[in-house]
Order: structure tokens, then sequence, then C-alpha cells
């Protein structure tokens, strides 16, 4: 029996880690708060007068950001301070990029990455980037 080539995103066990990755930054307040935090530390009120939204909407987006492995906080005193995690947000995007073709160079190349032929059971490229939600904790 001939085994059939897969395509590499097919394949792949990190797409559903990625799938996760997305789902987590798929609300519009989670890409606003994160777009917010890249210009710096922010507490919990100023991301709620900053974003217009409630303290508890507001700490509930944050907790599932930092949950995710996208942010990282900081304790003084009651107050809690949070920051995006850049090297986090690196991988996952270098990841969704490298599913989409978009690597440096894989244009010039002609051929996507997400279309490159493996066969089932070959180690893909992008397996192991992305850590599985429950090391995130």
């Amino acid at each position: 029996m001939v085994r059939r080539a897969a395509l590499k995103c097919v394949a792949d066990p990190g797409i559903i880690d990625l799938a996760e990755d997305l789902k987590v930054l798929s609300d519009p307040n989670r890409l606003r708060i994160v777009c917010l935090l890249l210009r710096g530390e922010r507490c919990v009120c100023e991301v709620e007068k900053e974003l217009g939204i409630s303290q508890q909407l507001a700490s509930h987006h944050l907790n599932v950001l930092k949950e995710s492995g996208l942010l990282r906080v900081r304790k003084e005193g009651t107050s809690s301070y949070y920051t995006v995690v850049e090297d986090r947000l690196d991988r996952v995007t270098e990841v969704f990029l490298r599913y989409l073709g978009y690597r440096k160079g894989s244009r010039e190349e002609g051929v996507l990455a997400c279309c490159t032929a493996g066969l089932p059971g070959d180690q893909a490229e992008g397996k192991g980037t992305s850590r599985r939600r429950s090391e995130r904790k």
C-alpha cells in the first residue's frame, strides 16, 4: 500500500495549539488590550479606562490572556500590573505566518510552507514551537 503525502499544516499537531492561541486573540477587547500593553505596563484600572470597559470585563480578559501565557503580571501592594510576553507573542505570530506560507523567503522560493508535502508520521517543522495550554499555566 502506498502512503500518500500529507500537507505539513494538515499533519502537524502544532496547528491545534495555534488554533487555541488564535481563539484567545480573536476577541476584539483582548486584541485592544494587547495593543495597549505593547506600549507599556498597565494596571487593571488603566486598561478599563483606556478601553472604556468595566473593571470586571477588563479583569476577565486580562486573566484569559495571562492564563494563555501572553501576559505576565507583577504585583505591587494591592495592584496588579500587566505586560505582554513579547517572545510568546512573537512565537504565535511566527507559527501563524509559517502556516500561511509567509515566512521570509517562502514566496521567493515559490513554495508555501503549509503546502509542502510530508509523509504522515514525519516530524513537521512547527512541532514543539508552541507550548500546550497545560504548560502555560
